[in-house]
């Protein structure tokens, strides 16, 4: 579990910063190489590192962290993935029902797997998502779920009474193999219903027709999650907010390090110089299954050569 229990400074957040294990070894020189400043400031720092496997909590370490500091707590069955409901609906914090999300999602079906494409992926204008939604009125119409609300990337959505779903993000889907977490049994057999239904309408949909047109991944399917009420959040504090920098999820859910690797050295050049200026801020960083609390300047320089600690950052992706 994770608290605030270090310095009182601004809080850095780097979302997929933390390569996959599988390629962090190879990617330990580059990355200090295209980053010699941050990784510099990691030599540093007292680090906490923090695993959190994707099975367990349902989410990326992003979310997580962007969880517990609205300081929600999961009940009884629920997993840390379904606080995102609540978290990307926006709506006031007094209600108390359980708020469940449809994301709009690309899914490509290869010989033996899915993979999905999370909306953040796809571009979608709010134009799109509104026909979209208005066509996903007359397979709601037929459903037991309802429709409640609409939204560029997600809608809001009422299951049927009774009915208890898993919570899994989207985002740790998309860094993955979808077979791996679609649910079989035959309690989510109205969901699966559902989204077949949803993929059937959309096929031959104006929206896509015109996206492939445009050479754009289609808008060919969906993925619902969530569960927990708004009253499991508190409110979002704005004395000292977080700098979040979020360049590098996209390349990281993709495992696309070349670009990721491009886009850490943009960083490096033309964002991070001025937020490590900041000497008492604290960086987070997050991975696929870790995060990582960075306090700035416990060591000095000169003794973490004396230590031979100037590769102490390259374990932090990988212990």
């Amino acid at each position: 579990m994770i608290h605030k229990d270090y310095n009182s400074g601004m809080d850095i957040v780097i979302s997929g910063i933390i390569p996959h294990s599988s390629i962090a070894s190879e990617l330990a020189k580059q990355a200090g190489k295209a980053a010699p400043n941050l990784f510099q400031r990691l030599q540093a720092g007292k680090d906490a590192v923090h695993l959190l496997d994707p099975n367990e909590t349902g989410c990326t370490p992003f979310e997580y962290w962007q969880l517990k500091t609205r300081q929600f707590t999961p009940l009884g069955q629920q997993n840390y993935a379904t606080g995102l409901g609540p978290l990307y609906a926006n709506r006031p914090h007094t209600q108390d029902q359980p708020v469940w999300l449809l994301e709009l999602a690309h899914i490509a079906l290869g010989a033996a797997s899915a993979t999905l494409l999370t909306a953040d992926d796809l571009a979608i204008s709010e134009a799109e998502s509104l026909a979209l939604f208005e066509s996903a009125q007359v397979v709601f119409a037929e459903s037991p779920f309802k429709l409640l609300q609409f939204d560029t990337h997600h809608w809001q959505v009422q299951l049927p009474e009774g009915l208890m779903l898993p919570s899994l993000s989207p985002n740790v889907i998309a860094s993955g193999l979808l077979n791996d977490w679609w649910p079989q049994d035959a309690a989510t057999r109205p969901l699966r219903h559902l989204l077949n239904a949803l993929q059937i309408e959309w096929h031959q949909h104006p929206v896509n027709l015109d996206r492939q047109k445009k050479g754009l991944p289609v808008i060919n399917g969906a993925w619902v999650f969530g569960g927990a009420s708004h009253t499991q959040l508190k409110p979002a504090h704005h004395s000292n907010p977080a700098k979040i920098i979020r360049d590098l999820e996209t390349a990281h859910r993709k495992q696309d390090w070349g670009q990721w690797l491009a886009t850490l050295a943009t960083l490096e050049r033309d964002v991070l110089p001025a937020l490590l200026a900041e000497k008492n801020s604290n960086l987070i960083l997050t991975g696929f299954d870790r995060l990582v609390v960075i306090e700035p300047n416990v060591i000095p320089v000169w003794l973490n050569k004396m230590l031979n600690r100037n590769q102490k950052w390259k374990n932090l992706w990988s212990q």
